[in-house]
């Protein structure tokens, strides 16, 4: 079967075994303890509008114009103090396993968390696949942040308007060939004022980079990839601290969603030189801004639900923009040669820019269908898809998405 015929196959079979009852039959509720059946799937498309998806030479392009991304399925429950959430995704090859911990909570203001989840930071990745604003998440969290691991986690929300999560992990993104050694990642939120939040991220470890008598060493530093998939920054050799350092901000009064976030991350690159000399870091900045609108004017909520759910009413609508950019660098001073080498002393400067248009329907809660408009724009038009080209690429990209209510 096509993938194409196999994604569209999916999301049909999913809207056609979905209640359209409000209250979800997948939920079991006996006093203190509730069970509750979750998932979704996502098939996405996608079109290249003036440029090739890519040869040989371009890396990890997503070419296939269809594709079943998502297939989640998993469960949580609570009791009492206890909660304890379990999430797979089988089409996921070498990753299968998404979240699976325990979370003990005897107040609010005090939670432990162990097992295997998301590191706390950039929240543009602690939010759901499902319930990004847009198809793809920002270059700063995908491209240099953090993954999930194994690991332990203090947790809660002591006042109102303060949250905090920090722990100590095994690593910083257990399925990559990067990871980094032992790693702690701290998270804090205040909340100043209603609807607005304001946030800090941080994580630290080392990577140890592969030694002799290793025949092909793989580098293990930060990669630059484009919403496209295309790689326009390869991995330089790094060995020593890698840090992680980010704020955000999210103001959301009523349908209106303003979202800011900036993320840097910077490695040592101890004894990587060609000699064996110690490098300048190579430092990665990312930074995002995004404005949305829900035109039906339902409130801009983790879990958007419609005033009037299709055919009674128009569903919920919201369309948005987002401006990004990530650079990458050295810290050294830009003396001699600037090359794209992973051993280079004097990094060759790159960035993506990137504009995204985009607009959401949900015809009831648990059916999502978006549409982005994504146009890049690199720095140095030689590390383009089309070397020279310094001209705009746009994607087209579509996505279909059902959840269990």
């Amino acid at each position: 079967m096509s993938p194409r015929r196999a994604t569209l196959v999916a999301v049909a079979c999913l809207v056609a075994a979905a209640p359209v009852a409000a209250d979800s039959p997948f939920e079991i509720e006996r006093g203190d303890f509730r069970l509750r059946l979750t998932g979704y799937i996502q098939g996405d498309f996608r079109s290249f509008r003036n440029w090739e998806a890519g040869d040989e030479d371009t890396g990890t392009l997503r070419s296939d114009t269809h594709e079943l991304r998502r297939l989640r399925t998993g469960f949580d429950m609570e009791w009492r103090w206890l909660a304890v959430e379990v999430d797979v995704d089988p089409r996921d090859d070498g990753d299968e396993l998404k979240n699976a911990y325990l979370d003990l909570g005897p107040s609010k203001a005090l939670h432990l968390r162990g097992g295997h989840f998301k590191l706390p930071v950039s929240p543009e990745f602690l939010t759901s696949a499902a319930r990004t604003d847009f198809v793809e998440r920002n270059l700063g969290a995908t491209d240099i942040g953090v993954g999930r691991d194994w690991g332990v986690m203090l947790h809660g929300e002591p006042a109102k308007s303060f949250a905090y999560q920090v722990g100590l992990f095994r690593g910083d993104n257990r399925t990559s060939t990067t990871r980094a050694d032992w790693t702690a990642a701290g998270r804090l939120v205040v909340t100043p004022a209603d609807d607005l939040d304001l946030g800090v991220s941080f994580s630290q470890g080392d990577v140890e980079a592969e030694e002799e008598p290793v025949v092909d060493p793989r580098p293990k530093g930060m990669i630059g990839e484009g919403p496209a998939g295309f790689e326009y920054y390869d991995r330089h050799f790094v060995n020593g601290r890698r840090r992680r350092l980010g704020a955000d901000l999210a103001y959301t009064p009523g349908p209106v969603g303003i979202k800011g976030e900036f993320l840097e991350t910077r490695e040592e690159r101890r004894g990587q030189g060609s000699t064996f000399d110690d490098l300048p870091d190579q430092r990665a900045r990312g930074w995002a801004g995004s404005i949305t609108w829900l035109l039906t004017g339902e409130s801009k909520k983790t879990r958007i639900e419609p005033r009037r759910p299709f055919p009674h009413g128009p569903g919920a609508i919201e369309i948005g923009g987002r401006y990004e950019e990530l650079r990458f660098d050295d810290v050294g001073p830009d003396e001699g040669f600037a090359g794209a080498g992973n051993r280079a002393r004097n990094i060759r400067p790159a960035a993506d820019r990137v504009i995204t248009g985009g607009i959401s329907w949900w015809p009831v809660h648990w059916v999502r269908f978006m549409g982005n408009v994504v146009v890049e724009r690199y720095l140095d038009p030689l590390l383009a898809p089309e070397p020279g080209k310094r001209g705009n690429y746009v994607t087209l990209l579509a996505r279909a998405q059902v959840a269990l209510p």
